[in-house]
């Protein structure tokens, strides 16, 4: 893990290096040209992002709006950017675009996995910068199973029912070494579909999610969730880059340590989610929580972020 943040503080080091270095007046024409295209005003650097699956009206809070917050905040050291969305793709095909490196410093949020981290080129900044949200889960269901759900006092009842998770989703992973039946899919909307054809019985959101998509997925319709419990587990997301693209996540760590310091990231996410927060009835609801056996090699330290909804008041 010092490795890890060694290299980023290094990458934002040479940055700043290379700012300086352009900043220098022209003494002689015999001097090695540095190049300064990085952060000139000239040649925005292009950000290569992951637009979200579902498109709403009033989407959630999402990586391009925390990237865009960063770059935001470091722009007068490092200058302008431009934002680019990829094209469209499924998970696998995503990761293997990050790991080739195929678009310009492509940036992701994902969730932290310790075999993950330590099979591909990666690096990552340890802020959660959903702040938590996606840890707390709250379950799609048929109507039908909506008053039997209320009655359960146990994970071991829990584990009755078939939950459904996205093909690559590291929930696949906790929820069946908790000995719970998985089903995969490849996207958000055949596991509606799925759920609403009885061959799931929970499909599990975050609570920044959850109401975003009822107000605003047509599949939507027809199902229920339920109000009577959290499932929990710890699930940080972080952002994602190459680790040939250093410098660009060097920048954005700088910027969102800014963003912390000034109340702006918090700010961000509680506008993004408010109305979450109080249509989840956290207060009426039983937490069940499992272990996330997964993230054994990652220090502790993004805890702070993390939102507790048992104390509502009190933002990370």
């Amino acid at each position: 893990m010092g490795s890890h943040q060694d290299s980023v503080k290094l990458s934002l080091l040479a940055l700043i290096a290379q700012r300086l270095l352009c900043a220098l007046p022209i003494m002689s024409l015999n001097i090695i040209l540095i190049s300064c295209a990085y952060g000139s005003t000239e040649t925005p650097v292009v950000v290569s992002i992951k637009k979200p699956e579902l498109t709403t009206t009033n989407p959630q809070l999402s990586e391009a709006d925390i990237i865009n917050l960063a770059l935001e905040k470091t722009k007068a050291t490092f200058g302008p950017f431009e934002l680019r969305p990829i094209p469209p793709m499924n998970r696998a095909r995503t990761l293997s675009a990050l790991s080739n490196n195929f678009y310009p410093n492509l940036v992701m949020m994902m969730s932290y996995d310790d075999e993950m981290v330590e099979k591909n080129p990666y690096k990552y900044i340890n802020i959660p910068i959903d702040f938590g949200a996606n840890s707390y889960r709250i379950c799609f269901m048929r109507p039908e199973l909506k008053e039997k759900l209320k009655n359960i006092q146990s994970i071991d009842e829990l584990r009755n029912y078939t939950f459904g998770a996205g093909i690559g989703w590291l929930d696949i992973k906790i929820l069946r070494y908790h000995g719970f039946k998985v089903v995969e899919q490849t996207s958000v909307q055949n596991l509606i579909r799925m759920t609403k054809a009885g061959r799931v019985d929970l499909f599990c959101r975050g609570f920044n999610e959850i109401f975003t998509e009822i107000k605003d997925e047509p599949e939507i319709n027809g199902l229920s969730y339920d109000e009577s419990f959290l499932l929990y587990y710890p699930l940080p997301k972080f952002l994602f880059a190459h680790k040939d693209n250093s410098a660009i996540l060097a920048r954005i760590q700088q910027g969102l340590i800014l963003a912390d310091k000034d109340g702006s990231l918090k700010k961000l996410w509680m506008t993004k989610n408010k109305d979450n927060i109080t249509a989840s009835h956290f207060e009426h609801r039983r937490i069940f929580r499992l272990s996330n056996p997964f993230i054994k090699n990652l220090p502790k330290d993004y805890e702070q972020y993390f939102y507790n909804p048992q104390k509502p008041n009190r933002v990370p």
